[in-house]
C-alpha cells in the first residue's frame, strides 16, 4: 500500500472499550426493560390472546429510536448515546424476532384476522412513532 494512500478503516473503528462497555450495558438494562414490560402486560396478553406487549414495546422503541437518531444526527447527543441508547438498550428492549413467532403463533391457532392487525398494526404504528421521534427530535 502505498504511503499517500488512506488506511482503509476498520468496522470497528471508533469503538473504544468504554463504548464497547456502554453498548453491553445498553443492552442488558434493555433486555430487563422488555422483560418486565412482557411481565407486567402478561394478564392482558393471557386474556385477550392478543400479544399487546411486543406491539406496545415495538411501537414504543420504534418512537424512542426515531428520537435518538434525529437528536443524534444533529448533535444534540453524541455519538456514545446512540450506540449505547440507540442500538444497546433499544435493540435489545424491541424485538423483531417474537413478533415473527407470536405471528406465526397467531396463525397456527387459525387467527388470521388477529394476525393481520397485528402484522400491519405493528409496521404502520411503528412507522408512525418514529417519524413522530425523529420530527419531535428535529425540534428539541
Amino acid at each position: 500500500m502505498d504511503k499517500a494512500s488512506p488506511r482503509p478503516r476498520s468496522i470497528l473503528s471508533g469503538m473504544t472499550p468504554a463504548l464497547w462497555f456502554s453498548l453491553m450495558l445498553g443492552g442488558a438494562v434493555g433486555a430487563a426493560c422488555r422483560q418486565g414490560a412482557v411481565l407486567a402486560l402478561a394478564p392482558l396478553v393471557a386474556r385477550t390472546g392478543f400479544p399487546y406487549s411486543v406491539f406496545m414495546i415495538n411501537v414504543l422503541g420504534s418512537f424512542l429510536l426515531g428520537l435518538t437518531l434525529a437528536l443524534a444526527g444533529r448533535g444534540a447527543v453524541p455519538e456514545g448515546v446512540r450506540v449505547a441508547f440507540g442500538t444497546g438498550l433499544l435493540g435489545a428492549f424491541t424485538t423483531f424476532s417474537t413478533f415473527s413467532a407470536e405471528l406465526d403463533a397467531l396463525l397456527l391457532r387459525g387467527q388470521a384476522a388477529q394476525a393481520l392487525l397485528y402484522a400491519l398494526g405493528s409496521v404502520g404504528l411503528g412507522l408512525t412513532a418514529a417519524i413522530f421521534g425523529r420530527l419531535l427530535g428535529a425540534r428539541l
